[in-house]
């Protein structure tokens, strides 16, 4: 970490100082006892490039270094920002943002392996250190580069209109996100269900939130959308949740054996928890069955609810099987009661006869 650091520093000393770096002049070596002190000087002079590369290539490194002090703010006297200020911004720009995402990736390690904590209480701090970090890097940035902040003035009316006509979704967007990551109603790692699907959070960025579900797809969900909805967290203060299994069994079964059979089902599989304790509740006497209702308690961090409840429904048809208890179906009598027989006729189809 330390090496990539002293890169980071030594490649931003070196642009900074192309940045800064004043132009080639045109002027003839100093010969004397005058010329030791200009040795010293920071300025190349045309005649030393000449000796070095050649008239050529000196006259296309003057025109470049002509381009890289071009004025874009300011005049020749006080120039504020320089092509090579823009360019040299643009590089300490890039190597801020890797900096700043290589120390919170660096520091959520360290907090997950010394202090144990959790990927969802540490995704939110690396989040607010990337950007702490970033707004710090580029400051710096602004600074080596000699650039005041009162440039931006005009940029930021531009972006503060921007912000209210455009960027509207995207500043939305943006604040919702830091609302999530400081209030935490939906944390990196929970279960969540949105407009009919679940699935767990797998990150939350700037803009938008990723939702990965149990089939391999991932849902790119705006962050305004998750404060704006009703969305339903199966694991904000508890990973444990109740599975609900209804089995329908046939009038004259006997219950307390469809009872017994139910919980033996439940203490079966290995991802029901034993505290709190399964129950079954005869929930009704339904028009063709009599309703039974298994509720079991399972970790939604160690399994998927959906797959606990398919296993029992399997478990539960194999020991009905077993002690030849009916699963019900629907099904109608139909009743007649006449008053006399019912007449019965058997007519001949009729012939169709060709016209003559």
């Amino acid at each position: 970490m330390s090496s990539r650091l002293h890169r980071f520093l030594g490649a931003s000393i070196f642009v900074a100082g192309l940045a800064l770096g004043g132009p080639v002049e045109a002027q003839e070596a100093p010969t004397g006892p005058a010329s030791e002190g200009a040795s010293q000087s920071p300025v190349i002079s045309l005649t030393s490039i000449e000796q070095m590369l050649g008239a050529d290539m000196a006259k296309v490194a003057q025109i470049a270094r002509n381009t890289w002090s071009t004025v874009l703010i300011g005049d020749q006297k006080n120039p504020v920002v320089t092509v090579g200020t823009v360019a040299g911004g643009i590089v300490l720009l890039g190597l801020a943002y890797l900096a700043a995402s290589m120390i919170s990736r660096w520091l959520a390690a360290k907090l997950l392996s010394r202090f144990g904590l959790s990927k969802s209480g540490v995704a939110p701090l690396q989040s607010l250190t990337f950007y702490m970090l970033l707004a710090l890097f580029t400051m710096v940035s602004l600074n080596v580069l000699h650039v005041p902040l009162t440039v931006f003035s005009f940029f930021g009316g531009a972006l503060a209109i921007g912000a209210g006509f455009g960027s509207q979704n995207i500043v939305n967007n943006f604040i919702s996100g830091l609302i999530l990551l400081v209030e935490r109603p939906i944390r990196v790692g929970d279960v969540i269900e949105l407009d009919g699907m679940t699935g767990t959070v797998a990150a939350i960025g700037a803009r938008s939130t990723k939702i990965a579900t149990g089939v391999n797809h991932e849902i790119i969900v705006p962050n305004s959308k998750l404060l704006e909805t009703s969305v339903v967290n199966w694991t904000l203060s508890d990973d444990i949740v109740a599975c609900n299994v209804d089995v329908g069994v046939a009038y004259g079964s006997p219950t307390r054996e469809v009872e017994r059979l139910l919980l033996q089902a439940a203490r079966q599989h290995a991802h029901v928890l034993k505290e709190p304790a399964s129950d079954v509740i005869l929930a009704d006497f339904g028009a063709d069955s009599l309703q039974f209702k298994l509720r079991v308690w399972v970790n939604l961090r160690a399994t998927r609810r959906v797959q606990v409840e398919s296993d029992l429904r399997f478990a539960i048809d194999e020991l009905f099987n077993g002690r030849g208890i009916v699963m019900a179906y629907p099904q109608r009598d139909v009743h007649l009661n006449v008053m006399r027989p019912v007449e019965v006729r058997l007519a001949e189809p009729q012939r169709q006869t060709k016209a003559a």
